[in-house]
C-alpha cells in the first residue's frame, strides 16, 4: 500500500463505516470497547498516521463551535485566593497562559482549591458539570509530593515542579540552564568567589535543579568558585556569619528580601559585591525565567491534548523547558 493510509482503507479492512473508524481512533465511548480495539489494531497494522493539517483544522473547528471546550481551568492552591499574586513568577505565568489561550480561541478561568468546602473531588465534579476538559495546575506555594485528582477525565498539565507526583505533562523554566547562565556570566565578568543563597523550600519547588547547576560549576572551576548557603528559614545573623566566612564578591539570591539584609551589613552594591536575583527586579541585573512563556507553553500542552482527545495520566510525560536569559543591570559590574 503506497501513500498515506486513509480512514476509508481502515474501514474496509475492519468491515465498518468511516464514521466508526473516526470514533474509534478518538476513543469515543459511542462504540463498544471491542470495536475500538479492533479498529485501532488494524490502524496500527496499516501504519495509519493522522493527517496533521486535517487534525489542525478539526481542532480549530472544535474551538470555534463547542462551548464546553473554550474554558481551561487554572487551579491555584495558596492559603488565600489571591495569594499566588504575591510573588513575581506566578502572575506573569498566569498572564502568559491567558494570552496564549485567547490566541488559540480559549479562555482561562481561575479556580481556587482552598475555597470553602472545596476538595479535589468536588473540583472535578464542578469541572465535569460545566463540561471543562482542560486543566492547568498553577505553581503551588510548597512542594507537593503526591497530588490526587480525577486524571482520567481531563487534559491536565502543570506549571513547574511544585507538584511532583503523579508524573504529568508540565512546562517549566529551565532552572538548571538558568543557574548555569547566571554563574558563568558572573565569572566572565570577573567574579571569582560567587555566593548562592537558596531557601530549602524554593530548592524543592525547582526540583533541586539550581543546586545541581552549582555543583557542576564547582566541579568545573573549583569548590571556591561558588559556595552555597542553603537555609531552612532565612536569618539575618546566619547570613552575616556566612558572608564573613566565605567573603563572596558576588551573590545569587532566590529570595529578593535578602538584598536588603546584604545592605544592612554595610555591603555596597555593586562596588563591594555584585548581586543577581533569580527573577526580574527593576534596578538589578537578574535572570529572566520568562514566566509568561512558561504559562503559554503549559496552555499549548493542554490544547494539544484536547485536540488529540488525550485524557488521563500520560504514558510518556513531557517536560517542556523554557530557557532563561541574562538581563543586564547596575547591580553587576564588569570587574577589571
Amino acid at each position: 500500500m503506497s501513500g498515506r493510509t486513509t480512514m476509508r482503507q481502515i474501514a474496509t479492512a475492519a468491515g465498518v463505516s468511516v464514521a466508526t473508524v473516526s470514533m474509534a481512533l478518538r476513543n469515543s465511548e459511542k462504540i463498544t470497547p471491542e470495536t475500538r480495539a479492533k479498529v485501532r489494531e488494524i490502524a496500527a497494522s496499516l501504519n495509519y498516521q493522522p493527517d496533521p493539517l486535517i487534525a489542525a483544522l478539526a481542532g480549530r473547528r472544535r474551538e470555534r463551535t463547542l462551548n464546553h471546550l473554550d474554558i481551561i481551568a487554572y487551579v491555584t492552591a495558596y492559603p488565600s485566593r489571591e495569594g499566588w499574586r504575591q510573588n513575581r513568577f506566578s502572575p506573569a505565568a498566569y498572564e502568559g497562559a491567558c494570552t496564549r489561550a485567547e490566541q488559540r480561541g480559549y479562555r482561562v478561568e481561575h479556580f481556587w482549591l482552598r475555597e470553602s468546602n472545596m476538595t479535589t473531588r468536588r473540583l472535578a465534579h464542578i469541572l465535569q458539570a460545566r463540561g471543562i476538559l482542560g486543566v492547568c495546575l498553577a505553581p503551588f506555594p510548597d512542594a507537593v509530593p503526591q497530588f490526587s485528582f480525577a486524571w482520567d477525565d481531563f487534559c491536565v498539565a502543570a506549571i513547574g515542579y511544585s507538584m511532583m507526583r503523579p508524573a504529568i505533562h508540565r512546562a517549566c523554566p529551565h532552572q538548571y540552564q538558568g543557574m548555569q547562565l547566571a554563574l558563568t556570566t558572573l565569572r566572565q565578568r570577573g567574579h571569582q568567589r560567587i555566593g548562592v543563597a537558596l531557601g530549602k523550600r524554593v530548592s524543592k519547588i525547582v526540583a533541586q535543579n539550581w543546586i545541581a547547576a552549582v555543583l557542576l560549576f564547582q566541579y568545573t572551576y573549583g569548590r571556591n568558585a561558588a559556595t552555597c548557603l542553603v537555609y531552612e528559614e532565612s536569618d539575618r545573623l546566619e547570613l552575616k556569619d556566612w558572608l564573613g566566612t566565605h567573603k563572596p564578591d558576588a551573590m545569587v539570591v532566590s529570595d529578593i528580601f535578602l538584598i536588603e539584609w546584604l545592605k544592612e551589613t554595610g555591603i555596597r552594591i555593586p562596588e563591594d559585591m555584585g548581586v543577581l536575583p533569580m527573577e526580574r527586579l527593576p534596578g538589578y541585573a537578574c535572570l529572566d525565567q520568562k514566566p509568561g512563556m512558561v504559562g503559554a507553553a503549559a496552555i499549548d500542552l493542554i490544547i494539544g491534548m484536547i485536540q488529540r482527545n488525550e485524557t488521563g495520566l500520560p504514558a510518556d510525560p513531557k517536560v517542556l523547558m523554557v530557557e532563561g536569559s541574562w538581563v543586564d543591570g547596575p547591580s553587576v559590574l564588569l570587574k577589571r
